[in-house]
């Protein structure tokens, strides 16, 4: 299935609060952390389009990500049929895409995103998987994004 990151944003709906969470099922785990089952979605109005995939439990594993849709225009995923039986999503619609960011401390006004295995998110469920898209070959594993002067 092929899933386009478009300008509208796949972001879980804003309850009205400052902050919203979500929890998200993870039954395959993370790459590198596969006993990791469930995660919080968490974000700030404020903050956004930066949110943080977080252990519930303290001093857990936390992850910053965003929805590339708006910032990165011609970015697309295509995902096994298999992954899309484990979330059981019908259609782009039904996907949330979350990429994770990587903050170096050597490169200040630089952050990276992972495009490669991004974390597909059923919306209805909130079922997630990490996966490595079918057309990874297109996109980086460290795409580097310049926040310097502008964009986000």
């Amino acid at each position: 299935m092929k899933l386009k990151a478009g300008e509208e944003s796949n972001n879980p709906e804003m309850t009205g609060e400052t902050e919203s969470r979500n929890q998200i099922t993870l039954p395959q785990g993370l790459f590198g952390f596969p006993e990791i089952r469930s995660m919080d979605l968490v974000y700030d109005k404020e903050e956004l389009p930066f949110m943080w995939l977080r252990e519930e439990k303290k001093d857990g594993l936390a992850f910053i990500v965003l929805e590339p849709g708006g910032i990165i225009p011609y970015y697309s995923v295509e995902i096994a049929d298999s992954d899309v039986g484990i979330l059981g999503i019908t259609g782009p619609e039904d996907t949330l895409i979350l990429n994770i960011v990587t903050l170096p401390p050597d490169q200040s006004g630089k952050i990276f995103l992972n495009l490669v295995g991004p974390i597909i998110v059923n919306r209805a469920t909130l079922v997630a998987k990490q996966c490595i898209i079918n057309n990874h070959e297109e996109f980086s594993a460290r795409h580097a994004l310049d926040i310097g002067g502008e964009g986000l």
